[in-house]
């Protein structure tokens, strides 16, 4: 085992007292990503050293570095300096220093290498596997951080896509065709697309003595498949059907509402299912540490997501509030939930997870939500926001806010939804799926799922 940094972006580093020396080598890149000459760069963004005896890059009149933007992050960290690049690992940091800096170290493999010999994904039948190309699609979103778990899980992998599909490092593309028609459920694309599923899943599926599994990403309209002997998986069951014979639900909440709903396709299998949260990769998002005065609401504009409920709480409180129903993504969907006062999540019905609530704790940013669905699973009440059910509650979580430590609400979406936090409860699961499958089902004698707290890993979901 090795270990590794994984920063908070606190920018605290960025603050402290001390300088970063300036090497000739690093002149030319640096100046090339900002645009400008070198000589424009030692100008502008350099001083002498104390000792006279060479440059040093400045720092703002608040003593943080000259490349630091408003949000903690390095405006050149592509080609920033080795002596940052390196930070902390070749670092002599003064115990003062220390408690500053919010980063934390992970515990990982040399080189992974996991039991689990192959995974065939059966990604989005419309869509191409880029974020891009539909920031709003949760199912899009679900298949590209599936794959990237895999890659992180050094599990081998083949995502069957729509042509324009960008997979991750660690799986190969196989196209499943351009659509021929608009999808509907039933209809000729579908029938169509199952029947081009089935010919690449016989001609890819090979012979090993690894376990070897098939994901459905998209749920029952990729039922029409063979599964050629395979153990059949539906791995992040947010959609309000199920058809499958194991599962993970990203909720409790979502596990009851589909065996309440579908229950004579899941009465005889319940035994296999898991219950594992989605996940997000925290290093996607930051803390703002001075957020402006208004109330984000990110999600479908639709009343079932309680949006005017959240105009309310906002009119009742005297903020503004943003309303982004699509097409943000990245550094733009950052910006935007760590910058907010707080994250209105109001839905009425039973939200099966909610992407958007543990997006907005990565940033640190606190979640006000309603009391049922997946949210007495995701938010802390009182620690990393508030679940209520009357507006009064809403008007007193608006007066208890800011009162909320933005750095402990990202510290505990880190501990609790982070891909690296989640990653091992899904390999469990492949090698629990693989084992009953091939041996006696229920009464397979080493069936151990990841949701049983094993007593060197006792964290359970």
């Amino acid at each position: 085992m090795k270990k590794i940094f994984k920063c908070a972006c606190c920018g605290n580093c960025c603050r402290w007292e001390g300088v970063v020396h300036v090497r000739e080598n690093e002149l030319k890149p640096i100046a090339q990503f900002l645009g400008i000459s070198v000589e424009e760069l030692i100008d502008k963004y350099t001083c002498l050293s104390v000792d006279r005896k060479g440059l040093v890059y400045a720092d703002k009149p608040d003593g943080s570095c000259v490349f630091q933007d408003e949000n903690n992050l390095c405006t050149i960290n592509p080609v920033k300096p080795l002596q940052c690049a390196t930070f902390p690992y070749d670092w002599e940091i003064p115990e003062e220093h220390k408690g500053l800096c919010h980063g934390h170290w992970v515990e990982v493999e040399n080189e992974r290498k996991s039991e689990v010999g192959l995974v065939h994904v059966l990604g989005h039948p419309a869509l191409p596997l880029d974020i891009a190309s539909a920031p709003a699609d949760a199912q899009l979103f679900n298949c590209r951080n599936f794959c990237q778990m895999l890659s992180y899980l050094g599990i081998s992998f083949i995502y069957y896509g729509v042509p324009g599909s960008v997979v991750p490092e660690g799986g190969r593309f196989v196209s499943t065709g351009k659509p021929t028609g608009r999808w509907i459920y039933g209809g000729s694309w579908h029938r169509t697309y199952n029947a081009r599923l089935n010919r690449l899943l016989q001609k890819n599926i090979v012979k090993m003595e690894k376990p070897q599994l098939i994901a459905s990403m998209y749920g029952a309209s990729q039922s029409g498949i063979e599964d050629f002997g395979l153990p059949v998986m539906e791995p992040m069951v947010g959609y309000d059907h199920c058809w499958a014979p194991y599962r993970v639900f990203p909720s409790y909440a979502q596990q009851n509402i589909i065996y309440t709903t579908q229950a004579e396709y899941t009465w005889s299998t319940r035994y296999f299912d898991a219950v594992i949260p989605h996940f997000v990769h925290a290093e996607e998002y930051f803390i703002h540490w001075h957020p402006e005065n208004y109330l984000l609401y990110l999600g479908r504009n639709a009343s079932d997501k309680g949006i005017d409920l959240a105009r309310q709480v906002a009119k009742d409180a005297g903020l503004e509030l943003k309303m982004v129903y699509n097409g943000v993504f990245g550094r733009e969907k950052a910006l935007l939930l760590s910058r907010a006062k707080a994250v209105l999540m109001p839905t009425i019905y039973p939200e099966p997870f909610g992407y958007v609530a543990i997006e907005a704790q990565m940033c640190g940013t606190p979640v006000l939500t309603t009391d049922w669905g997946a949210f007495p699973e995701t938010v802390i009440n009182g620690k990393t926001g508030f679940r209520c059910r009357t507006a009064a509650e809403f008007a007193k979580a608006m007066e208890l806010v800011d009162g909320l430590d933005r750095l402990s609400i990202r510290k505990s979406a880190i501990e609790r939804f982070s891909l690296e936090k989640i990653a091992p409860f899904f390999e469990r699961y492949f090698l629990f799926v693989w084992n009953v499958h091939k041996n006696g089902g229920y009464y397979c004698m080493d069936a151990i799922g990841p949701g049983f707290p094993l007593p060197k890993q006792q964290d359970s979901f």
